[in-house]
Parts: structure tokens; C-alpha cells; sequence
């Protein structure tokens, strides 16, 4: 992969746990590297029964002071996020075969219209469209000039619409864990390759703010799904993915 654009740590530290049996195979103290699985040489050995947060913190407190360690823009931590990025590109393939993990290539994104992930990432400019703009005129119930705080506090993930041809998912991304200053706005106008892991399925409809707030009804179609047979069949559900890692793809791969 040439460029990252966005990478879930914490998820993917906790595939590859899983992958692993929580365990390391080795940790550099002097770098401050971990490795899961064998994957690199390193000059200090653990134990099969290592606990993988035991040393992490052994690889932190080798190198790094309190301080230190706890910002990250320390060194430690970015060799050791740096190894985990590794670890997880190196892994996905076998991820890939076993279909745990999916990878997207080719896929344009967009945001659907007056959903949550569409008011987060036109919200920044609200401030600057005239009052009797249409776009403004079909948000008129919502506190629009606050809404980037409030959804800072209300909303983790957010969910864009991925297509190729007449295929369509929905892949939502956790909005701390974008790499570079990059952002959603960012996704659009981008082709990468999207690492994700399936969670769920969900109308396209029920992403719009209106429906997303109106859990009465929301709980009438969750109830129907259940009842009424071959509904699934009737309504367009689409598969829900949570991106663990996108990037422009190297040349060749």
C-alpha cells in the first residue's frame, strides 16, 4: 500500500489478537516494536504465554517515559502503531481467503442525502451558505450551526454509501482514526481499497436522520422482519461494513 488514508488500530489490534490467541511472539525493546504471529525477527524473545498488553507496555516503558508514551507523537507509539499497520496489511490476505475480511477496490463513495454522515461533513461550512439557500431550506429543523459539536459527542461511526456498477454497501468508518489530516470530506474524490469487516445490514432509507431518530418505527420494521417471511427478498437491505483500513494501493498489487 502506497499511501494510508485511514486505519482503525484498535480494531485491527483486536483481529489480530484473536488471529494470535492474544499472544506476541516478540518485542523490541529497543524500537519499541511489537510482532504477532513470528512475522520479524527482534532481539528480545517472549514467552508463548505472553499477555499481548503486558508487552506493550514493556515496549513502551523500555524506551519512553511516562510522559512520553502517553502522546501520540512519541516515537515508541508510532513504531509500535507502525508494526500493528504491518501486521494487519500482511495478514489480510489470509483474512481475505477465509472470508472474514473484504476487501473493496473500485468502489466510489458518497454520502446519503440527510443522513448524519452527510450533516457532519457539510456542517463545517454552514456557517458560510446564505440563509435562503435550498440546501439550508431542507435542513430549517435542525440546529445546523451546531451540529458539528453535537455530533462530536452523539456519533462515532459514520456510514457512506459504497457502489460499483449496480452493486451497493454501506461501509462506515470510525471518525477518530483517520490518518493525515484526512477526513470524510476527503473520501469522495479518492479511489482506494477499503479493508472491512461485515456487521450488519440496513435500508438506505433508515440511515436518514428522520428515520434514525424514530425508534418506534424502527422497532415496527425490526419486528415485521421477523415476522413476515421472505420480506428480506421485497426490501433492499444492504450489507454494513466497518473499515478497518483504506488506502491508495500500490501500482502492481
Amino acid at each position: 500500500m502506497e499511501k494510508v488514508i485511514y486505519f482503525d488500530e484498535g480494531s485491527a489490534t483486536d483481529i489480530l489478537q484473536i488471529e494470535y490467541g492474544g499472544e506476541l511472539i516478540s518485542v523490541d525493546e529497543e524500537l519499541g516494536t511489537v510482532h504477532f504471529g513470528g512475522k520479524a525477527e527482534a532481539s528480545a524473545e517472549v514467552g508463548a504465554g505472553t499477555n499481548f498488553f503486558t508487552a506493550i507496555k514493556a515496549a513502551f516503558s523500555a524506551k519512553a517515559s511516562v510522559d512520553t508514551s502517553s502522546t501520540n507523537d512519541s516515537l515508541v507509539s508510532k513504531t509500535i502503531s507502525n508494526t500493528i499497520l504491518a501486521d494487519f496489511y500482511q495478514l489480510s490476505s489470509k483474512l481475505k481467503e477465509e472470508n472474514k475480511l473484504h476487501i473493496f477496490d473500485g468502489f466510489r463513495i458518497r454520502p446519503i442525502k440527510n443522513s448524519f454522515t452527510f450533516m457532519k461533513m457539510y456542517s463545517p461550512y454552514m456557517k458560510i451558505i446564505k440563509q435562503e439557500s435550498p440546501l439550508l431550506a431542507e435542513m430549517q429543523d435542525f440546529d445546523i450551526h451546531n451540529f458539528d459539536e453535537i455530533l462530536e459527542n452523539a456519533k462515532g461511526y459514520y456510514e457512506l454509501l459504497a457502489y460499483k456498477d449496480d452493486f451497493k454497501v454501506i461501509l462506515r468508518f470510525n471518525i477518530k482514526t483517520f490518518k493525515n489530516a484526512y477526513n470524510l470530506m476527503d473520501l469522495p474524490r479518492m479511489k482506494l481499497n477499503y479493508y472491512a469487516v461485515e456487521v450488519g445490514e440496513v435500508e438506505e432509507a433508515e440511515l436518514r436522520i428522520e428515520n434514525e431518530m424514530d425508534t418506534e418505527e424502527q422497532s415496527k420494521r425490526v419486528s415485521a422482519r421477523a415476522l413476515i417471511e421472505g420480506e428480506k427478498q421485497t426490501r433492499d437491505y444492504l450489507k454494513v461494513y466497518d473499515v478497518i483500513l483504506a488506502g491508495v494501493e500500490a501500482k502492481g498489487n
